[in-house]
């Protein structure tokens, strides 16, 4: 199922959601390598990579094109790179169009109604907080790995673990492919239970999408607003 909206309407001007797609975008047509190969290294130059937060130290030649981890020397790729900041970065960093669009759409669709209910300033650091939180979800299950992690699905993910807390019964306009797409209303409970075990199968098939980052961002998000004790919603 493809969320296109859901029939909650905030009652708040969602400012810091408009930045942060707003941001995502500028990095993407402004700041992203249009050549394959410069992207390449860019991500490797920016991106959170689990090998480099593992060990705290940028790839070294031999890690990078040995590509093997346990391997140790001397001479750094990206010497100046920073490993704390390459972990913000990475939620802003996406591959493709399909990949920034499909993030940005679902983050507006339940980033809106959480910064509506959580204000302003516990947006940030919910997104801030969720961003690293999905980022270390897919590392300690990938300490080794030296590929770069990319994209706000985790962030999203968080989002959507939140908005399953407050509004269970909202209701989410989506497209079922069944031959054709088409409309329907369906209760955000059921369609997240639908995602998350989507995610378990996306696992399974072992792809080069994080499902540990889309699973851990969406627990994560969730457990925050239930110990924090939030309202529900019965909408």
């Amino acid at each position: 199922m493809i969320p296109i909206s859901d029939i909650n309407p905030p009652k708040n001007n969602p400012v810091i959601s408009r930045i942060f797609i707003f941001l995502s975008i500028l990095v993407y047509v402004l700041i992203q390598p249009r050549n394959p190969n410069e992207l390449f290294n860019f991500f490797y130059e920016f991106a959170a990579i689990p090998c480099e937060v593992f060990n705290n130290q940028p790839l070294s030649l031999d890690q990078f094109y040995n590509n093997e981890c346990t391997l140790k020397s001397s001479n750094i790729v990206f010497e100046n790179k920073n490993i704390f900041l390459s972990l913000l970065f990475s939620n802003m960093f996406h591959a493709n169009f399909v990949h920034i669009l499909g993030n940005l759409w679902s983050f507006w669709i339940f980033g809106n109604n959480i910064e509506d209910k959580l204000g302003k300033i516990r947006f940030i650091i919910f997104l801030i907080f969720t961003g690293l939180a999905s980022m270390f979800s897919h590392i300690i299950l990938n300490s080794f790995d030296i590929n770069p992690i990319v994209g706000a699905s985790g962030i999203v993910s968080a989002l959507m673990g939140a908005y399953l807390y407050l509004f269970p019964n909202a209701q989410l306009l989506v497209l079922v492919p069944f031959g054709f797409l088409f409309p329907t209303t369906i209760k955000a409970k059921f369609f997240m239970i639908f995602w998350f075990i989507s995610q378990i199968l996306i696992a399974l098939q072992n792809t080069n999408i994080s499902w540990e980052a889309h699973i851990g961002g969406f627990i994560v998000g969730y457990l925050i607003l239930k110990i924090f004790n939030y309202r529900r919603y019965t909408i």
